[in-house]
């Protein structure tokens, strides 16, 4: 992994309130729903129907003045955190020395016959400014500032922990190319690098800018990976050209049609015998009713219009639909954190 980005005094003021801002909307969200107890609602008595579920757990909630807080101070952080970033950025921007990453060990596939899937070119993921391509050093500034210096400190656990955790998961240690779908800024690819070091890695993405990123991050290890513009529902490599096909936390920025179609081009390009494992956020069926809302919630305020939709698939029956045979499909920590899916291309 590149190192951190130094940035300078405003440019770390603003990221450490930015943290601090989400921290205490986080506090506040956990207080407010310490009250819905007091108001007779609890988790197991919810309905099962997620409609339902949201009409009587925002109305107890609009009650509430913490709540209340929490939106205001929430929807300040999904909409500044971006902004933020990109500000911190500019502070160093002209001090940062140039690049060639074509020289690199690292080689970008850039496609420019690709067509971005409209669900992709017309969401606003997480609501951050600037979206994946909006600046030229973009990878850089989600990589470096955004994953870093924001996301990594406001939720739970070790996130680039979790990363490797999955890889760990893989069934076999002996891979000779692996595929990557939506290599963002590049933590899952160094797991994977890591776990699979004479595995050849090849990775996909539909924004240039994050695989630059990943390029930086590869060529400092001195990596050679292969990357490509490109999406897992259409990869465009050949029938049967790897052994292991993977995904972390890909599946929720996409719509359900999409996510069936990269279960059948992940069997189209698997070699027979070889694995898939995809991992994102927790499944609604796995989980209490009251944890499902609000992942619900922070979905449709925060950026994520595909998150509810995702998480309530069966993913192992998708896959078994597409050809697979399941080896696994559970979370890294029971009914709660990562959910997981293993699956094998028949012989």
């Amino acid at each position: 992994m590149s190192d951190t980005l130094q940035l300078k005094q405003t440019g770390r003021a603003l990221m450490e309130f930015e943290v601090s801002a989400r921290q205490l909307a986080n506090q506040l969200h956990r207080t407010a729903e310490s009250e819905l107890s007091a108001l007779g609602i609890v988790s197991e008595e919810l309905p099962d129907e997620l409609s339902e579920r949201r009409k009587i757990v925002d109305s107890a909630l609009a009650e509430s003045r913490t709540f209340r807080l929490r939106h205001i101070l929430g929807d300040y952080c999904w909409r500044e955190h971006g902004r933020a970033a990109l500000a911190a950025f500019a502070e160093i921007e002209d001090e940062l020395p140039q690049e060639d990453l074509s020289s690199g060990s690292v080689k970008i596939d850039e496609n420019p016959d690709f067509e971005p899937p409209a669900y992709w070119a017309t969401s606003r993921f997480h609501r951050t400014e600037g979206g994946w391509d909006g600046h030229a050093r973009m990878g850089e500034i989600h990589g470096e500032i955004v994953h870093k210096q924001y996301v990594a400190k406001i939720f739970p656990g070790d996130i680039y922990a979790n990363r490797r955790a999955v890889a760990s998961k893989a069934p076999r240690k002996d891979y000779s190319a692996i595929l990557e779908i939506g290599v963002s800024s590049g933590h899952y690819t160094v797991a994977l690098s890591d776990i699979f070091p004479d595995a050849q890695i090849h990775g996909v993405d539909p924004s240039l800018r994050m695989l630059e990123q990943a390029a930086r991050v590869g060529n400092a290890r001195g990596s050679e990976w292969k990357l490509k513009v490109a999406t897992g529902e259409s990869t465009g490599y050949d029938d049967a050209r790897f052994d292991l096909v993977t995904a972390y936390a890909v599946h929720h920025e996409m719509p359900p049609k999409a996510i069936d179609a990269m279960f059948h081009e992940t069997f189209r390009i698997l070699k027979p015998g070889g694995d898939l494992i995809f991992a994102d956020v927790p499944r609604y069926a796995d989980i209490d009713k009251l944890s499902a809302w609000r992942f619900d919630w922070l979905g449709r305020h925060g950026g994520e219009p595909f998150w509810t939709p995702s998480a309530m698939l069966d993913l192992a029956t998708m896959a078994q639909a597409a050809g697979f045979e399941i080896v696994a499909s559970e979370h890294l920590q029971p009914r709660q954190d990562i959910y997981y899916l293993i699956a094998r291309k028949p012989v």
